[in-house]
């Protein structure tokens, strides 16, 4: 994986991105590393873990460190703190939270609760106990960045992707009273992806490549945005991506 995009300096900084062996997760990881980072990846299978460090570039993958556990319930996500804080010298640097998905079913309410609830407590309550296990460990000027899907931010939402919507928009105001909470300190942020990616990279059509989501997310991690606090961010396109990478972002670009 390349990147022709500038990216932060990172040096002697320690990330953990949450979900780094998924889809968005990946670009995250690749983006991270090659700013300079040593980058922590939860994961419960080895497999993924694997198959993830195959797809980076060798000389990146000394950097990579998996951390065994199950990040997405109360009891594992203390247990990979504990072996974050054990790796680090005053905590980490910076977090990212990827572990948003995509869900389509049938019409909300002939879905039943049932179908409903699995949504909420697939895609909430793991952003919920990730930042209480996570943001106590994150060292004075900290940056945590959690990444969210557009479809609870649209103007027409659909009964099929009706349970989806509702747990996007909770995760945004989730993250944005966190952020309330913290007082900048850490830096938290909800960045909502305008970008369509698979499990083989970015989709055909998407409006941005996986590259340049994960330079943002790395940028973010990053001193240039040391004043980005308690924002939506929605990331929509290539020059809003290049232009905030360069110094040179416009009113909007940033929330």
């Amino acid at each position: 994986m390349t990147t022709p995009l500038p990216l932060p300096a990172l040096d002697g900084a320690t990330a953990l991105v949450a979900g780094g062996t998924g889809n968005v997760g990946l670009f995250a990881v690749d983006a991270l590393l090659r700013a300079g980072a040593d980058v922590l990846v939860p994961t419960r299978s080895n497999a993924k873990f694997d198959h993830l460090r195959s797809r980076l570039d060798p000389e990146l993958r000394d950097r990579l460190i998996g951390l065994p556990g199950d990040i997405g319930t109360p009891e594992g996500a203390k247990e990979i703190a504990e072996q974050a804080s054990a790796r680090t010298f005053g905590g980490l640097d910076a977090v990212v939270s990827t572990v948003a998905s995509w869900h389509q079913g049938p019409p909300v309410l002939s879905g039943g609760y049932d179908a409903f609830r699995e949504v909420i407590e697939s895609t909430v309550y793991p952003h919920f106990v990730i930042a209480e296990a996570l943001v106590p460990v994150l060292k004075s000027g900290g940056s945590y960045t959690t990444v969210n899907g557009p479809v609870g931010f649209t103007e027409t939402v659909h009964s099929s992707t009706g349970p989806i919507a509702a747990a996007t928009a909770a995760q945004n105001r989730l993250v944005l009273a966190i952020a309330d909470e913290t007082g900048g300190d850490p830096r938290v942020n909800d960045m909502v992806m305008w970008a369509y990616l698979g499990p083989n990279g970015t989709r055909p059509g998407s409006p941005l490549q996986g590259e340049e989501v994960g330079a943002f997310l790395a940028w973010l991690a990053g001193p240039e945005a040391a004043e980005v606090h308690g924002r939506t961010i929605h990331l929509r396109t290539p020059d809003q991506v290049r232009r905030t990478l360069t110094g040179a972002a416009r009113s909007g670009d940033l929330g």
